[in-house]
């Protein structure tokens, strides 16, 4: 990029994506889309960060400053093309079929399906919702509330999310939507190994 400017991030709307940038020499703020700043980011950005930009250029009759290009200094990037290895995709594969396995040993040992349905049933709408909201993300549209993603995730649709995650790459580079999703598998793993025990303990 060239003819940068440098500026600080003074407001940032992190669920819909877009921000003010203060020139460092003073002036009106610039206003700053998520999809301006260079690819690759480990985190997204935060009110306070340095922002090197290139502004854009003026539309007719809209007075509004807009960045056209950007990056935060100090933050590290990863090729946003990257592609998982082959041992990251066996192991999510994995992961997605073990809910599956344990699902059917219940339905065995148990007849209740409820899990099973509940898992193929959620994960199906997660993925669903999960292409739906990136779509709506390249498009500057309305965005479905991580809440609600959550609550698909924790009523069983963890394994679709982890699954559009791969294949949309999306809400991968966002630690705090990671943190919480991670959350709930390791909860319904808890469940689960739970599960097991109550069953080993009735067995004896």
């Amino acid at each position: 990029m060239s003819n940068l400017h440098k500026g600080t991030l003074v407001d940032w709307k992190d669920e819909k994506g877009f921000g003010f940038v203060r020139p460092e020499g003073g002036g009106r703020d610039y206003f700053v889309h998520i999809s301006a700043f260079r690819k690759g980011m480990l985190r997204r950005p935060a009110i306070g960060d340095v922002v090197h930009f290139q502004p854009a250029e003026p539309a007719r009759g809209n007075r509004q400053r807009r960045v056209a290009q950007a990056y935060i200094e100090g933050v590290q990037y990863v090729d946003p093309d990257a592609k998982p290895t082959q041992l990251q995709l066996f192991l999510q594969q994995a992961l997605v079929g073990l809910p599956v396995l344990f699902s059917l040993y219940m339905i065995w040992f148990t007849g209740n399906p409820i899990p099973l349905g509940s898992y193929m049933f959620m994960s199906v709408l997660t993925l669903m919702i999960y292409g739906a909201d990136k779509k709506h993300a390249l498009l500057n549209r309305w965005r479905v509330p991580e809440s609600y993603m959550h609550l698909l995730e924790l009523c069983g649709g963890w394994p679709g999310a982890l699954l559009a995650q791969t294949s949309y790459r999306h809400k991968v580079k966002k630690p705090s939507y990671q943190r919480i999703f991670w959350g709930i598998v390791i909860l319904h793993g808890l469940a689960w190994l739970y599960f097991f025990y109550r069953q080993v303990f009735a067995a004896v």
